[in-house]
């Protein structure tokens, strides 16, 4: 019976063909995807502007960099980025952060995941990484989109390395959206805009049983990087911290 059974489900199988699966961002179908690792149809797949050279050491970005020779004093040891941020990554996040479409937030936590692995010898060249951090949003921010992008991409990357993620930071205030500033105005607006998050902070001190912490700040985009600088700055103020950057796209 069972062996009849068996044999009209492989009859079926080859009358409907093999169940398709779902891109994370076309939402077309694919007999399978074009990598393990991502959700994607070849045809989206093929679009991903990966950063596979770095030109700049400091902020990760795959050209001269006008920014990082104009900062004195870094306080980010240096950043990465999975992706250029070009028209069509700029569509995706704006399907992921404005659009509602879920399925890419586990994508882009393992195109996140790429990149740290990529780049992980030099996280963890000065010990292994203690957590995962991430920018906070406003509360004008969270109640507009109903999640933090870079928590839940922070989350998705500590998930597939086993790095517990620790909320270190908080908003002080409400800043306009940075993407409409020039780089001048990015660096007065953020000027005490985070705060350390006490109980994330003395936590890590706590478990940490050797100095610098490491830690890695989690984002979706870095462009100036005033926003990751500003951060960095924050944590070293209450930590004895070697801080990183990590964004989906620069």
């Amino acid at each position: 019976m069972q062996s009849l059974w068996g044999k009209l489900v492989r009859a079926g199988e080859s009358l409907l063909g093999s169940p398709s699966l779902a891109c994370a961002y076309c939402g077309g179908s694919a007999k399978r995807f074009a990598a393990k690792s991502l959700p994607l149809c070849g045809r989206c797949a093929n679009h991903i502007p990966w950063i596979d050279t770095v030109a700049c050491v400091h902020c990760g970005r795959a050209d001269p960099c006008p920014d990082c020779v104009r900062r004195p004093r870094p306080l980010l040891t240096f950043s990465r980025s999975a992706v250029r941020y070009d028209e069509r990554m700029k569509d995706w996040l704006a399907a992921y952060k404005y659009r509602g479409n879920e399925r890419l937030r586990d994508l882009f936590a393992a195109m996140l995941h790429s990149a740290y692995r990529r780049h992980e010898k030099l996280y963890t060249g000065a010990g292994a990484v203690h957590c995962l951090t991430y920018v906070p949003v406003s509360g004008e921010r969270m109640e507009e989109r109903g999640f933090n992008q870079a928590a839940q991409l922070a989350k998705g990357l500590g998930e597939k390395t086993g790095i517990p993620v620790v909320p270190l930071l908080r908003r002080s205030r409400d800043t306009a959206k940075q993407s409409y500033k020039s780089r001048s105005e990015r660096l007065g607006d953020l000027a005490g805009a985070f705060v350390a998050e006490e109980s994330g902070v003395n936590r890590i001190l706590k478990n940490a049983s050797r100095r610098p912490i490491n830690i890695v700040i989690i984002d979706d985009v870095y462009t100036t990087g005033s926003t990751l600088h500003h951060c960095a700055e924050t944590i070293r103020e209450r930590a004895e911290a070697n801080v990183y950057g990590l964004t989906w796209a620069r």
